[in-house]
């Protein structure tokens, strides 16, 4: 259909009201928007699903997406608790997948797998093993049918999050402003210890998912990428330094690292934000005992929860809970000391 067609009424015209969530369709005015809105939702989508080279199929931003905007919500259409005896009496794989509708069956064998060949209960263990994501508060783990289309990216522009209240349910956000045609991308190995590791150690967990990473961050010069893998590596330092220090009071020494800690991954900003919440977190943690047991402390301990506290809100709620749960083990320490300062 045309740009200038009315996706409501089909009439022409010069001006009209293009469908702010997905840009894809247009209206005359806000009545024909409304009126179709029950048939239109069902497509209405921030991007669409594009073949790439080298990749298979990948997820492109149809519109400017904002920080902390949602894109996808998703439950699960395949699901395998992660414990044993569970596993032996709910619903394998090939019932589960037996008893999903036609349309959803054709979803799933759609996603990736290494065998083309192989009998259904085989492919469906395949594809399963190759796009499942981990439901940590179920201890499960879970196939969803949009969100494996979402490719890796060391320097990710989306992170998915369980929601409060429902575990299974996985929504999508995007961690810092994307423009439109951009792809969406998520860090598949979003733990401290492969984020902080260089190149090479990244992609030795990357190997699981069978695919050799050419992100923007892997597929910098060897100079630039020898330098970003030594940022990471002093990052990865600090890290295990704050925790040493600790051990022993040593409280000034682990502001300090917790605070180079946190300037040095500010420096790659971007291939970090997932990460950047705890790391404020943290450097709050340090000075606010650092003040309760009298040592000089530059930051502002209330600028950094309020940091952290407008980035987790930004990425979900399962950074949002994270955020909630440090603040009170913070307080909980800091009492403590509070009151073996006064024995």
């Amino acid at each position: 259909m045309s740009d200038q067609t009315c996706w409501f009424c089909k009439k022409l015209g010069d001006s009209l009201l293009k469908c702010s969530a997905c840009g894809s369709v247009a209206y005359c005015n806000t009545t024909c928007q409304k009126s179709d809105w029950r048939k239109h939702k069902k497509n209405c989508r921030s991007y669409k699903i594009e073949a790439l080279p080298g990749k298979g199929f990948g997820m492109i931003a149809v519109r400017n997406i904002c920080q902390g905007e949602p894109i996808l919500k998703e439950n699960p259409i395949l699901l395998l608790s992660k414990d044993k005896k569970d596993r032996q009496t709910n619903p394998s794989l090939l019932e589960q997948f037996e008893n999903l509708s036609e349309s959803d069956q054709a979803k799933v064998l759609k996603l990736h797998h290494d065998n083309p060949d192989g009998k259904l209960h085989e492919k469906i263990q395949w594809i399963f093993e190759a796009n499942t994501i981990e439901v940590t508060p179920a201890n499960a783990v879970a196939l969803y049918p949009m969100i494996p289309r979402i490719n890796h990216s060391c320097s990710p522009n989306v992170v998915w999050s369980w929601q409060a209240g429902s575990p299974y349910t996985k929504q999508v956000r995007a961690v810092r402003s994307i423009a439109a045609g951009e792809e969406l991308c998520a860090n598949y190995i979003d733990s401290f210890e492969a984020t902080f590791s260089s190149c090479s150690q990244r992609q030795v967990c990357l190997n699981h998912w069978k695919f050799v990473c050419q992100c923007e961050v892997c597929s910098l010069p060897e100079k630039e990428r020898n330098a970003n893998d030594l940022i990471r590596q002093k990052i990865a330092l600090q890290h295990q330094l704050i925790p040493k220090y600790m051990a022993n009071w040593k409280i000034e020494q682990a502001v300090a690292a917790a605070r180079t800690k946190l300037e040095l991954m500010m420096s790659i900003k971007n291939q970090m934000i997932t990460t950047l919440p705890s790391a404020l977190l943290e450097l709050y943690e340090m000075c606010s005992l650092a003040k309760i047991l009298n040592c000089e402390v530059p930051e502002d301990c209330d600028a950094l929860i309020k940091q952290a506290k407008e980035l987790s809100d930004k990425l979900g709620d399962r950074f949002v809970h994270v955020f909630n749960q440090k603040v009170q083990q913070v307080e909980q320490e800091c009492r403590e000391v509070e009151r073996n300062k006064k024995q």
